[in-house]
């Protein structure tokens, strides 16, 4: 799958440990840095309600693969899932830059 300005799946830039919960490493792109965030997110929400992928694509139409493609770090889903995520699950998971440009100057 093609990716802005040729960047891996976000779950490549981890410095260690495991997606999303690793610190990335020294100079990974932007994206791995909003994905990571967004994963984070999108498990939380996830757990808080006791969903699965299967029930998240039941309420928001974005495929099971889509969400756990996302949660697993390979890849960052576009914006109509965003938006549908945000949306239906009536929460906010796409990271504010301030919280971002933080976590890049860690």
């Amino acid at each position: 799958m093609p990716r802005s300005h040729g960047d891996d799946a976000p779950a490549s830039y981890l410095a260690e440990g495991a997606w999303p919960d690793g610190p990335l490493r020294a100079g990974a792109p932007v994206s791995a840095v909003y994905a990571r965030e967004f994963a984070l997110r999108l498990r939380a929400v996830i757990g808080e309600r006791g969903l699965n992928p299967y029930a998240v694509e039941r309420i928001t139409g974005v495929s099971r693969r889509t969400v756990e493609r996302t949660l697993k770090g390979q890849v960052l889903p576009d914006f109509g899932a965003v938006a549908r995520l945000e949306t239906e699950l009536g929460a906010d998971l796409w990271p504010r830059r301030e919280h971002c440009d933080k976590r890049m100057s860690e």
